[in-house]
Parts: structure tokens; sequence; C-alpha cells
């Protein structure tokens, strides 16, 4: 018995050497758990400590079955309460750790845009080899990691993408290229349907006859949901897109289910709340928050569609980039709501702005768009229990990390 316990704890010492974390002291029972850590590396930002001590948290819920709410963190101490810590569990944990940390071989289709840059920067940083293919149609040349490697070409190009595909042997293929603008799908909703459906469908294919492990796909919430009985909104929620756009994104999805359910290939949809943050640029990518942290830098008028009293649910990107990292762990297959689960209203975001840049900002109310969403947020329970995620970046001082990147770009 003696000689296990001592195993036992060996096995979660590699577990948090694993993140370069040191056990300083701890106790351990069959069903209980407790350690004091050693300070993180100095080097680590408040904000990768808060996602370092998440996955932690994730990890130890799914191998050990912790039941809600017994992980507590209190400054360097971790108390743990779990059904049995049994050699064997603690063993699959060391694994799914090292699986994390090991070179595994991953895709980023549109890993030149504000959400891809942001993960291949997190996935080259936690050591995988990372290849993005982007045809630079709304990515930035300047946001490609120079460490990944790169390949410009349209994810519609069977050939090309195929050759890809064969040569590479991607473990895990997170795709994000898309047509991203509600507006052009209207417009054109021939040309949304051949990107992000038939485009889709090029990556899924390959996916699948590569014997890729998982497909991460980034979906949207809102615009599948449409306009909600239920706020914040479950994943159960009736779909019901009002543009092209929210409905081949919804294609796409029930594409990734008949590949699963017929060839086994794994996937997670992550529908994403509305992402703002660093490299979310006016006229790319841009959502309602870059925009008005733009026009606020550049001393620009504001222009508020209706009254501003219409809520989104904004979601950090870096909190983004840490759930779809996250998702590569588990076999879970389905779609997750990944937000805050709180409406914020637009008048409420430039309020957030003029705080922090110290003035008020001229504005001007326009009539309001027709048929335009009044109320939105996603419930982000599934997350939490699923991949044990939780959004860490709270608006406000999201808001003051984008305007800080904002001022110090010279081109926008």
């Amino acid at each position: 018995m003696r000689y296990e316990k001592i195993k036992k704890r060996d096995l979660i010492r590699e577990a948090f050497f694993e993140e370069a974390l040191e056990i300083i002291t701890g106790k351990l029972t069959d069903s209980h758990l407790y350690v004091e850590l050693d300070q993180p590396p100095t080097e680590l930002s408040e904000e990768k400590i808060r996602q370092l001590k998440r996955r932690i948290d994730g990890k130890f819920n799914r191998v050990f079955n912790s039941a809600e709410g017994k992980n507590h963190w209190h400054d360097r101490h971790l108390s743990i309460a779990g059904e049995n810590f049994t050699e064997e569990l603690l063993e699959k944990f060391i694994a799914g750790e090292s699986a994390a940390n090991g070179r595994r071989r991953c895709l980023v289709t549109g890993g030149a845009g504000f959400i891809g840059s942001n993960l291949v920067d997190a996935l080259i940083e936690r050591g995988d080899e990372v290849a993005v293919i982007d045809n630079l149609s709304s990515g930035k040349r300047e946001y490609l990691n120079p460490r990944a490697k790169f390949y410009e070409v349209d994810i519609c190009n069977r050939e090309l993408i195929a050759d890809i595909f064969a040569e590479e042997k991607f473990d895990y293929v997170f795709h994000l290229a898309a047509q991203i603008d509600v507006r052009v799908s209207v417009a054109d909703p021939a040309l949304d349907n051949k990107i992000n459906v038939l485009g889709g469908l090029n990556i899924l294919e390959n996916c699948n006859k590569t014997k890729v492990k998982k497909i991460i796909f980034i979906s949207t919430g809102g615009a599948l949901y449409g306009e909600a009985e239920e706020v914040p909104t479950k994943e159960s929620h009736p779909t019901r897109p009002l543009s092209p756009y929210g409905i081949h994104k919804l294609t796409f999805e029930k594409y990734l289910h008949y590949y699963s359910a017929v060839f086994g290939q794994k996937y997670i949809a992550l529908r994403l709340a509305n992402v703002y943050g660093p490299r979310q640029y006016k006229g790319g990518e841009a959502g309602v928050v870059s925009i008005f942290v733009d026009y606020a830098v550049n001393g620009k008028k504001l222009l508020i569609n209706g009254d501003g009293l219409q809520t989104r649910d904004f979601v950090y990107v870096g909190d983004v980039v840490d759930a779809i990292t996250t998702a590569t762990e588990n076999d879970y297959v389905g779609e997750i709501n990944i937000a805050t689960g709180k409406e914020t209203s637009l008048l409420e975001i430039i309020e957030s702005i003029e705080f922090f840049l110290g003035r008020k900002i001229a504005k001007e109310h326009l009539p309001a768009k027709a048929g335009e969403q009044r109320r939105s947020a996603l419930d982000y329970a599934r997350a939490k229990e699923i991949i044990g995620w939780l959004p860490a970046i709270g608006l406000s001082e999201g808001i003051k990390k984008t305007i800080e990147w904002a001022s110090g770009r010279t081109e926008r």
C-alpha cells in the first residue's frame, strides 16, 4: 500500500511538472488531493496563469470526475475532491498532459485572420507543429507566425488541398477559413455557399480520407439561433438562421454530424458569441468593438444604428483561443457554445471605451437596421461541463487590452 501511494504521488508530481509547476507540499487520500505549488514561472502573465489553472481544473474534472465546485484555488494552493485517485486514472491524466504538450501536427485554416492567427500563436507556444492555409482575402500576412508553415491556398481548391493533406498528415484540423460578412452573404448567397459549405466540405473530406483525429469547426452562435425566446441561449434551442451566412454555417454543422455518424470522423463545432480583441481590424473581420475602438482612438464620430440598447454577448479572443485548444483534449462530439452568458448593450461598450480613453466620444444615432437582432447572449454551461472552460477576461479588461493594441498601431 505504501509503495502504491508513493507511485501515485510521483505521478501527480509529473502531471504538474508537465505544466512547469512544482509541488512544495501535499496530501493525498483515495478521494482527496491537496497541493501547495511553487510560484508559476515569473514570465507568465496573469492571463496565462488563469488559463493554466483552468486547464488543470478541466483535466482533473474530466479524468477524476471531480464534483462541480470541488476544485478550490487559493493563490498557490489547490484542493481537489474526486471519486477515486487510482493509479490507472493518474496515468491517464499524465497521458493527457503529455499529449497536450507533445508535438502534434495541426492545421489552421484561416490562420492569418483575427482568431486564427491568435490560435496559431497559442498552438506553437504549447509545442505543436502548425501549418496554415489562408488565401489572404481577409487575413493579413503580418499576422502569420514565422514558425508556422504557410500555404497561400483557397480552401475551395480541391487538388491543392488534397496534396497538402496527403503530405502533412495532420492530427488535428482547426477550420476557421470562411466568408465572414453577413452583408456579403445576403448580397451573394451563392458565393457564401461556395466558401462556407463547399470549401468546408473540401476540408472535411480530406480530414476523413487522411484519418485526422478531430476537426474543430469555428461556427457561430447568434446567427444560428436567430431571435431566441431563451436568453442566454442553450445549444438545444431551435436554430432559425436569418441570413445565408447563418444558414451555411448550420449546413456545414449538419455535414459534420453526417461524417461523424457515417464515417466516424470526430468533430466539435464551437458556436462563438461576439468575439473581440487584438488583431480584429476595421475593414477585415470587424465587429462592433473593433470598429468603435478604431473610431474612438482616431477621433472619429461613432455611428450607432438605433438606440444603442441592442445587446450582444462579447467574449475576449484569448478566452476563445483557450476554448479551441482545449477542445482537442476529449472525445466529445457535438456543438458547444463559447460565450460569457452576459448581455451588454452597445451604449455600455461605448461607456467602457470612454472610461479607458478618459474622454467623451462624439456619436450619432442612425435609423435602426431592419430585422436586426435585439438581444443575444449564449449559455456556456456545456463548455464548462464538457471541456472545463470558463471565460476569464471580463469586458472591462478586454476592452482595455483592445484599446492598447489599437493605440499602438500606425496603420488602421
